[in-house]
């Protein structure tokens, strides 16, 4: 991968975040190197306890997205990895 930086792609209007590409190293070195979808949900806290309830494991966080937001990455009893997302209060 070179030296590259992390890159987003942002809309043109807001400038909102809507994909990157990122390293896999610091707090991303143990996520696996696939394509991540992220879900928004209310209460990120109460979502991965439920995660965790169903038989599902997180991989990384609940951690702060740079004031956007929290996330953390689980994965499903099947294998399926994804994110959780909580959009920070306005």
């Amino acid at each position: 991968m070179g030296g590259y930086e992390d890159f987003c792609m942002n809309e043109p209007e807001s400038g909102n975040t809507v994909a990157g590409i990122c390293h896999a190293r610091g707090e991303n070195a143990n996520l696996p190197a696939q394509w991540l979808v992220y879900i928004t949900v209310e209460d990120l806290a109460k979502s991965v306890e439920e995660c965790k309830r169903l038989g599902g494991q997180v991989l990384a966080g609940p951690r702060d997205m740079g004031g956007q937001g929290s996330v953390a990455v689980i994965k499903d009893p099947a294998g399926a990895v994804a994110a959780l997302f909580q959009a920070a209060a306005s």
